[in-house]
């Protein structure tokens, strides 16, 4: 069981636990018994060490040496948030659906790529079929020299970079649309969440940065919030965020006259959440062609700097 499928389970049986009024630490002496999951048993015995110091469950998460599951900074946000709220049953519930849909996006991107990786693997074993069993063939019968030769492997090496860069690339921005969520949406739905349970503006923008640390939306964020402290509105604050549409700064705006920016952050985490939707289902459509277009560039490579030198070498012989 990887860290992603073990951070699930030990979330869901959690939940579980805590929907049956199980309290936190009796929750996990229950999953450090015999018959439990290793990497479950292992992180909720380390859990029970570190509460026991008289330390926070989300402190526990974070301090866990060697650990067998993981949460992401944003997860542990939202924990350390519900345990200040006395919220830790609802927040785990989000989270466990959050897991589940990252497993379930995983599995259907397995799914989309068995074509495409089973077209590139043929396209890479025809190639060194050709480098180690055809050319040398060829060059030893003297029909070909030895120069042509080289200059036939120097194609198809360039070939293979110009495949394994490409899918690099491609995989990188699939694994970067599927991975996270966009940054807008998780910071709406930390404030929309943190507002709804009555922590301040000012501490819910701190949980917020807290879940960014050192990145570009973090420092954003640090803005936003000594604004505020300074006294200037919080759409005006938020404004300093380029990244957010007209659409977010025209809710902020309106929430700051009728005094209903939780409703506001509500409609805005909406809105993030269905435009990265459909990012995530354009990617999707897109994956496998752009895949297979990516093979037909690697071939026609081939065919330009080897198959069709042959043919011309061979045919020049004949």
């Amino acid at each position: 069981m990887n860290k992603a499928a073990a951070t699930l389970h030990f979330s869901e049986l959690l939940l579980t636990l805590l929907k049956g009024k199980t309290t936190l630490l009796d929750a996990f002496h229950i999953l450090a018994r015999d018959g439990i999951k290793r990497q479950v048993r292992e992180s909720a015995i380390s859990l029970i060490q570190i509460m026991k110091k008289g330390k926070k469950f989300s402190l526990g998460l974070k301090e866990m040496k060697n650990a067998s599951i993981y949460y992401e900074p944003l997860y542990l946000t939202l924990i350390d948030a519900a345990e200040a709220t006395g919220n830790l049953e609802k927040v785990l519930e989000l989270i466990v659906n959050d897991l589940d849909r990252k497993k379930k996006t995983k599995e259907n991107l397995i799914g989309i790529l068995i074509y495409p990786v089973i077209i590139i693997f043929l396209a890479i074993l025809g190639s060194i079929i050709i480098i180690y069993k055809v050319l040398p063939l060829f060059t030893r019968n003297g029909m070909l020299s030895d120069g042509f030769a080289q200059s036939a492997i120097l194609g198809i090496i360039f070939a293979g970079i110009v495949l394994f860069s490409g899918a690099f690339i491609l995989f990188f921005v699939y694994f970067k649309i599927f991975h996270n969520d966009s940054p807008e949406f998780r910071m709406f739905y930390l404030l929309n969440l943190l507002l709804e349970n009555k922590i301040t503006l000012s501490d819910a923008l701190s949980y917020c940065i807290a879940s960014f640390g050192h990145t570009k939306f973090g420092y954003n964020l640090v803005t936003v919030k000594n604004d505020i402290i300074s006294g200037n509105s919080f759409s005006l604050a938020f404004n300093k965020i380029k990244k957010l549409s007209p659409y977010v700064h025209g809710w902020l705006s309106v929430a700051e006259k009728n005094g209903n920016l939780i409703e506001a952050c509500q409609y805005i985490k909406n809105h993030y959440e269905v435009k990265d939707k459909h990012k995530r289902e354009i990617a999707t459509k897109l994956m496998e062609p752009a895949l297979i277009i990516l093979t037909g560039i690697y071939i026609l490579i081939i065919i330009l700097n080897v198959v069709l030198p042959l043919f011309t070498s061979i045919g020049g012989i004949l």
